[in-house]
């Protein structure tokens, strides 16, 4: 325990400094501040969100160090339109034990072998066509494109997935993925036919940086480029405050995508890979390939206009939508109902850190064994299995996994004294 609180602490000291280091520059004027995407600007800030944690940072009842609290501020590059934060924090101390994965989720694993397959069939790839995964996990995502007949290789900074990518029959890279992390992938992957990164690309802090590395690995007249992101389009509909965290560095729309993609030399094939019920919930899902590359456009991307986010008046919905949800629970704990949450992720852990009634919240149930018995950092909500609601039932459940809403409704309903009333987060936020 010592150990680890002792590299907890050194990473926070790190993350503060950076921080002030991040305030200064900003007070000093957003001018001063390039964007990290086309190096132009000014920048400007459409999103505040104070003292807010790190997605994974759950710890057992009683961790000595107090979780990472800073505010997330969002900004627009006047320039190229991509949202993003500013400055770099050293994420690798924490990325070491990041434990997320999807696997318990039936819906998940057949987005999985969908996207392999319809990869491999829409493309006309043959036999022992090569795929790196940036952001790999567990290997679950590789083995489907390895049933589907492709060599694969995963490249993943966290060491516990990296253990289960191997026991999966999954070759890895233990790194968080940097420009020169390519020249130490094997040779028969240095000339890739696939290169995939799902709900990764937006973790990187240099986007232009990794889009050069991809451009350099992938095969120059075969090469794919699979991106899945969060649609801030969406986001901003939706008023899904909790996509914005300390993890993301970016923020994009497919017209804003598009554009970095052709400063970089890749060309946007397909935002319609898979259909929408396909897809996990928020999910922008592209495929693109080098200019010179023989693929062609299939003509299905969206319009322009879906970039035009209405900047000044989000903090304002933000703020509508925050109170919206504690103004529910409140009410339903004023008469007398009980009410848990469904989902220890990120969305379940933002969620709660910016409510004020997140007290007030019995529990969050979540299926991957991993988060039980774990706190949720900041609104210190403990995370249970899902046998609680027959152990300790509530009135009232808020779904804030809500990409599988329909899974989860159904495991619920099967436990004992399920909850009467089984609501979306997204239906509270509006």
């Amino acid at each position: 325990m010592s150990k680890e609180r002792d590299a907890q602490d050194g990473l926070h000291s790190s993350l503060e400094r950076e921080e002030m280091k991040q305030k200064e520059q900003m007070e000093a004027g957003a001018e001063a501040v390039r964007c990290r995407v086309c190096g132009g600007g000014p920048l400007h800030r459409w999103v505040h969100l104070p003292n807010m944690p790190l997605t994974e940072e759950l710890h057992p009842p009683g961790y000595p160090s107090a979780p990472f609290l800073a505010d997330i501020d969002v900004y627009a590059c006047e320039a190229c339109g991509v949202s993003q934060t500013v400055g770099e924090r050293d994420l690798s101390p924490y990325y070491v034990d990041y434990g997320y994965t999807v696997g318990q989720s039936a819906f998940a694993s057949q987005f999985m072998e969908r996207l392999a397959v319809t990869v491999r069939d829409r493309y006309g790839l043959q036999p022992g066509f090569t795929v790196i995964e940036i952001g790999s996990g567990d290997g679950a995502q590789l083995k489907c494109f390895e049933r589907a007949g492709a060599r694969v290789y995963g490249v993943e900074p966290s060491a516990s997935l990296c253990q289960a990518s191997r026991e999966r029959g999954v070759p890895v890279l233990e790194a968080l993925f940097e420009p020169a992390t390519a020249a130490l992938l094997p040779e028969p992957f240095r000339c890739a036919d696939v290169l995939l990164l799902t709900y990764t690309f937006d973790h990187l802090p240099d986007p232009t940086g990794m889009l050069e590395a991809a451009r350099q690995t992938l095969h120059p007249g075969r090469g794919l480029l699979v991106l899945e992101v969060h649609d801030l389009y969406q986001i901003v509909q939706r008023r899904e405050y909790c996509l914005f965290e300390h993890e993301h560095y970016t923020y994009w729309t497919e017209a804003s995508l598009r554009r970095a993609l052709a400063r970089s030399g890749f060309r946007l094939l397909t935002s319609e890979l898979l259909t929408e019920a396909e897809r996990r919930g928020n999910s922008l899902l592209i495929v693109a390939a080098p200019m010179d590359a023989a693929h062609a456009p299939d003509g299905h991307t969206g319009a322009d206009d879906r970039d035009a986010i209405g900047y000044v008046g989000f903090q304002a919905e933000l703020d509508t939508g925050i109170a919206a949800l504690d103004a529910f629970v409140a009410a339903e704990s004023a008469a007398g109902r009980r009410v848990a949450g469904y989902g220890g992720g990120g969305r379940g852990v933002m969620t709660l850190a910016a409510m004020s009634t997140a007290g007030q919240i019995a529990y969050v149930c979540d299926a991957n064994p991993a988060l039980h018995g774990r706190i949720a950092p900041k609104s210190q909500v403990p995370i249970t299995g899902i046998t609680r609601l027959a152990e300790d039932p509530v009135d009232t459940l808020i779904v804030f996994s809500y990409g599988y809403m329909a899974e989860i409704r159904e495991a619920v309903m099967k436990q004992p004294h399920a909850p009467k009333r089984i609501v979306s987060m997204l239906d509270l936020l509006k």
